[in-house]
């Protein structure tokens, strides 16, 4: 990882865009934890690739973060000061590639952390930014993280109630329908919240579905599609 580091902070953009890459290959294939030291040289790397005049390189940075994360333990947590606003800010990135990807990796941090705890961090930066495009896109995160998360996290419910009503005033019509289908969506969490764990079907054999199972069809309804993403965090990811 070090000599990938080492590119990636080359002057040369071409040697920074192949370090990136190689970054992002190693810490896929990994199997290792990483030290606290390790972590530290990649945060630092990465916070200042996300700047990059490029965004191939920028995109490259979160995507290595993310693939970072699973290892890290608690040492990320370390750094959620400093590493939260800098991908709030990559939110509102020109480039879709870059969006996507500070989406994606918000998601993994509230997966090995706590989903309020970042919804929390990030929202406070997120919920009042100057940027329209963040504003929206952060909204967007959250009807994700109402899929993935509302029905075991409780606390995340308070974290976001307030703000996102205040967002349906927003004076951009895109945050606007950004902001309803999050509120659609909590509105169909919290019906499906009373159905019983066991669905019958016509012929009178159960489904063995649950109600997390029925939620998840019910905000994508093209689940069953071949295209369908594995990963339910995939599954809420770009929905809208």
């Amino acid at each position: 990882m070090e000599e990938a580091l080492e590119l990636a902070r080359a002057k040369d953009a071409k040697e920074r865009m192949a370090g990136v890459e190689r970054l992002h290959k190693v810490l896929e294939a990994s199997r290792r934890s990483l030290s606290s030291s390790e972590v530290t040289s990649l945060v630092d790397c990465c916070l200042d690739l996300l700047k990059d005049n490029s965004f191939k390189v920028s995109q490259g940075a979160l995507q290595a973060l993310d693939s970072a994360a699973v290892h890290a333990g608690d040492h990320f947590k370390l750094h959620f000061n400093a590493l939260v606003p800098a991908v709030v800010d990559r939110l509102g990135d020109a480039k879709q590639p870059v969006r996507d990807a500070a989406r994606r990796f918000l998601l993994t941090l509230m997966e090995v952390s706590s989903p309020t705890i970042i919804v929390e961090r990030a929202g406070f930066f997120a919920w009042t930014s100057k940027s329209w495009r963040v504003r929206e896109k952060f909204a967007r995160t959250v009807t994700s993280v109402i899929g993935l998360f509302s029905s075991t996290e409780l606390p995340l419910q308070r974290a976001i109630l307030s703000p996102i009503l205040q967002l349906l005033n927003d004076l951009n019509p895109a945050v606007r329908e950004a902001t309803i289908l999050c509120i659609e969506v909590k509105a169909i969490n919290a019906r499906l919240e009373g159905i019983q764990p066991k669905v019958c079907s016509s012929n009178g054999i159960s489904s063995g579905y649950n109600a997390r199972e029925i939620k998840l069809v019910a905000v994508n309804p093209k689940k069953s599609s071949p295209k369908h993403k594995s990963s339910s965090k995939e599954t809420f990811l770009f929905g809208g």
